[in-house]
């Protein structure tokens, strides 16, 4: 058997598993890690900023905007994963100072708030008025030190009628304004046309973008880190230009599609004993690009 510093293109952890069974690196290879590439670390410093603001009349909050698919909720799963709720001591009251929520698929303002009071744990009457639960989560969020409320996919707004639209954007000003709490929204574009219809919420919500990855240099150290968390016996040299230009096309620049993309570029490594992933390989993948998936359909 071999050492493992026989596996100079692997990580420690990698290296560990690499003489796992396949189902073992496969499971590995499929459950994935946390990408902290330069501009996820600039986003996560913003809302660590963010969270230790003081609290003042006009609280600063930001807008996340990126396409589908592209890293912005892996973004805020990994700041609520740095700040997690935490039991007082004499085991009365949780401390949670970061709450995510999703936005309902309509801009309903009782849907959102019993989908906050479902974040929080709390019981509540789901037949309350819109005022109660209003009434509730402001006296939680005192309770609970509530610092920050994360709102993901609030693209959704627009899917109601503009009076929906307008109440739904008063209730997250009044929300913010009443219990000094910085609010980060996110979605897709989608969410500049949400906001920018209301000069006071896009005044209030500074922008932060995840755009589309561009076939270069940081393109490339993403595959190699990947490459280097993953239990393939071969190294893959990803960064080859050939190799790096084709996992580009193939995902269209999306990270979320470019890291399922490689998921089973390397499970097929495994599977088929070539113990690495080859410009053949990453031609011949059974892949539906992300633009073409909607014309999509099985034979």
């Amino acid at each position: 058997m071999s050492d493992q510093t026989d596996f100079p293109h692997l990580n420690d952890a990698a290296k560990a598993l690499i003489h796992a069974s396949d189902a073992q690196r496969i499971h590995a290879i499929r459950s994935g890690t946390w990408l902290g590439y330069a501009r996820a670390k600039e986003i996560l410093i913003r809302m660590e900023d963010l969270l230790e603001y003081p609290r003042i009349t006009r609280m600063p909050n930001m807008l996340l905007v990126a396409p589908s698919f592209n890293g912005k909720t892996s973004i805020l799963e990994r700041f609520l994963a740095l700040h997690p709720p935490d039991l007082d001591p004499e085991g009365e009251t949780t401390i949670c100072p970061v709450l995510m929520v999703e936005a309902p698929p309509s801009p309903d303002v009782s849907s959102f708030y019993s989908r906050t009071l479902d974040a929080l744990m709390t019981p509540y009457k789901p037949t309350a008025s819109v005022q109660e639960k209003n009434s509730q989560i402001k006296l939680l969020f005192k309770q609970m030190g509530v610092k920050m409320l994360i709102v993901d996919e609030i693209h959704h707004l627009i899917a109601g009628s503009l009076n929906k639209q307008r109440d739904f954007r008063n209730a997250l000003k009044s929300l913010g304004n009443e219990t000094k709490v910085v609010i980060v929204a996110a979605g897709t574009e989608d969410a500049y046309n949400a906001f920018n219809t209301d000069p006071q919420m896009s005044s209030r919500f500074t922008p932060e973008e995840l755009p589309l990855w561009r076939a270069n240099k940081d393109f490339g150290s993403l595959l190699a880190t990947l490459e280097l968390r993953s239990p393939l016996k071969k190294p893959s040299n990803l960064k080859d230009p050939a190799k790096m230009l084709e996992m580009h096309s193939r995902s269209e620049g999306t990270l979320g599609d470019m890291c399922d993309l490689f998921k089973e570029l390397a499970v097929d490594a495994i599977r088929s004993k070539a113990e690495e992933i080859t410009l053949d390989s990453i031609r011949a993948l059974r892949w539906v690009p992300p633009s073409k998936r909607k014309q999509y359909r099985r034979l």
